[in-house]
């Protein structure tokens, strides 16, 4: 089966926003989706070991940060490949709160929900929430983040815990051939680097100092043989 086929299915990127007893906590998600109009429901799935999960199973609430086009490239690694458990991830990009206090990303947005659980449905490895929307706001008219243009555009990687998650790494490319004026022809390969924690692919004559992904140091990327 061709996981990759499922990169195709129209769905758009969300940070959920939540809260402990001493943090706010978030995780990146591509499950959320409208259920009813009347009342205005929605449901969305989690990875039974994301903390995210168990804060709200505890609260019984949370937010949707609508992701936009503008999202920037490092909120996908801090919201997608950390942990809330160690992280303050909310403290690393701009946050309002909602009218309950919870939090949510005001830059690179569409807008934003405010949500209560009404059921959670276990799902395998995740839960599914079933959730009343009890305020929402639009922030800025910027095209919402679909699944499709993050792997397309972006070249982002899929965090371990996602729904959607895969192993598969597209590692092919082509090598760019140079005729020049001898008919000869000059082979020039661009080295390839692969971040050991998210699979971002760096091209360049080094590795980059900082994943954009993930943040991960130098160390952490391997040259592709």
């Amino acid at each position: 089966m061709n996981i990759k086929t499922l990169f195709n299915l129209s769905s758009g990127l969300y940070i959920i926003g939540a809260n402990d007893k001493e943090r706010k906590v978030g995780c990146v998600v591509n499950t959320v989706t409208q259920s009813t109009s009347n009342p205005v429901t929605i449901t969305v799935c989690i990875n039974k070991d994301n903390y995210t999960n168990a804060c709200i199973k505890n609260t019984g609430e949370f937010s949707v940060s609508i992701l936009s086009e503008k999202t920037k490239q490092g909120t996908f690694g801090i919201f997608g490949f950390n942990s809330s458990k160690d992280t303050d991830k909310f403290a690393e990009v701009p946050t309002s709160l909602t009218p309950s206090g919870l939090p949510y990303i005001n830059e690179g947005v569409t807008g934003w929900l405010q949500c209560r659980v009404i059921e959670a449905v276990d799902n395998f490895t995740h839960t599914i929430f079933i959730a009343e929307v009890q305020d929402a706001e639009n922030l800025y008219n910027e095209p919402p983040m679909t699944y499709a243009y993050y792997h397309s555009v972006i070249k982002g990687k899929t965090p371990p815990k996602a729904s959607s998650y895969t192993s598969e790494t597209d590692v092919s490319f082509e090598p760019k051939a140079n005729i020049e004026n001898n008919n000869s022809v000059e082979v020039s390969v661009m080295k390839k680097f692969v971040c050991l924690i998210c699979g971002y692919v760096h091209e360049g004559d080094a590795p980059p100092e900082i994943c954009p992904i993930c943040k991960a140091p130098a160390e952490e990327f391997k040259e592709q043989s």
